[in-house]
């Protein structure tokens, strides 16, 4: 198992990691073998979340007796001082362990929110004051957009970024990883899968090292998924980037799969007869759809110009994509979900569709 030095904290994780959202669905004794086997095999990264319910105490029993060998993730989703203290209070409980190797601020959606928590009374605050004490050794965040985490690098200290990596989304980390790597944060990727919907679960992981991040996280619910896992990082090793046409072919598997569509940035899109920026209105759409990322959906799509009410439904974009999307279907959704929440057009849409 290859391992990496995780920026500037000091710390060498393994560059595949065991996410803990598995481990609340499974018994102790099936979090134990995981994590004891992927340990035999080189893993020494662990990352979950207080949100996942006992995967904190299934990981703390689990690695009790190498602990001091392994580095231990956490994150809270409080965005208040005090709820960020009691939090990880209990996390160093779960864990029963005198310190956490990483404290992260969980999926910081937006701008806003990025405020909140760095406000006088905010939860950075309180993962701050733990670092200094020493309860916690690096203090991280969880983001979907490149630009919330740049703004966050601007107004802290974070020693470690937790950020979407996988075939789908791969425009996203366009110029974050070289900044990152250039402040010396380390760089921790999920969503390897595509929210399990990879079409090819090998290409997914091997495109993902090819990429070069310090270490990302996968989820396994059994030894199975594990050992293909494991399997694939030992034969990345010798392995280049990943063709664009591998890349392309499982995304079209991945849309058989969970019925989603997923734009592949092929950059082929007919220039729309009114303006309207197709590639990224649909990226902007996907996060609504895929991340839940409503309000930081909304918020972009509101500099749209000219936006959605400018289509007239001509169909050149469909007939034009190489990949028969369909586009006139997401645009007639995203032209109503992606509206203030509070717009007339909105409420009424919730009040007949319930969405």
């Amino acid at each position: 198992m290859q391992r990496h030095k995780l920026g500037n904290t000091g710390l060498e994780v393994s560059r595949l990691g065991l996410g803990g959202i598995p481990f609340q669905y499974i018994s102790q004794t099936e979090t134990n073998e995981l994590i004891q086997t992927s340990y035999n095999r080189g893993v020494n990264l662990f990352y979950t979340s207080r949100m996942y319910r006992d995967s904190e105490n299934k990981i703390g029993l689990a690695v009790r007796n190498f602990r001091d060998q392994v580095v231990l993730g956490t994150s809270t989703h409080k965005r208040k001082k005090t709820e960020a203290l009691a939090e990880a209070r209990q996390s160093l409980s779960n864990f029963g362990v005198d310190y956490i190797d990483i404290y992260s601020l969980h999926n910081v959606l937006t701008l806003s929110v990025l405020n909140e928590i760095m406000s006088p009374a905010g939860a950075y605050h309180a993962l701050e004051e733990l670092r200094s004490a020493g309860y916690v050794r690096q203090v991280g965040i969880s983001a979907h957009q490149p630009e919330t985490i740049l703004r966050a690098l601007e107004m802290a200290a974070f020693d470690v970024v937790e950020f979407p990596l996988n075939y789908v989304d791969r425009e996203a980390t366009e110029g974050l990883m070289e900044e990152l790597r250039r402040r010396g944060i380390g760089l921790v990727t999920i969503k390897p899968m595509v929210f399990g919907y990879a079409g090819d679960a090998r290409l997914a992981l091997r495109y993902i090292f090819s990429q070069k991040p310090e270490a990302t996280i996968v989820g396994v619910y059994n030894l199975n998924e594990l050992t293909e896992n494991l399997d694939t990082e030992e034969a990345a090793s010798s392995d280049g980037l990943v063709p664009r046409d591998d890349v392309l072919a499982t995304i079209a598997e991945s849309e058989k799969k969970c019925e989603k569509v997923f734009c592949r940035r092929c950059e082929t899109c007919v220039v729309c007869p009114q303006g309207i920026d197709i590639r990224t209105i649909l990226r902007w759409y996907e996060y609504f759809d895929r991340y839940h990322s409503w309000d930081w959906a909304r918020e972009q799509y509101r500099t749209a110009s000219p936006d959605l009410e400018a289509c007239d439904n001509c169909g050149i974009c469909e007939r034009e994509c190489p990949y028969h999307l369909p586009i006139k279907r997401v645009f007639s959704r995203a032209k109503v979900d992606l509206l203030p929440r509070r717009s007339p057009r909105r409420l009424m849409q919730k009040k007949l569709l319930g969405r």
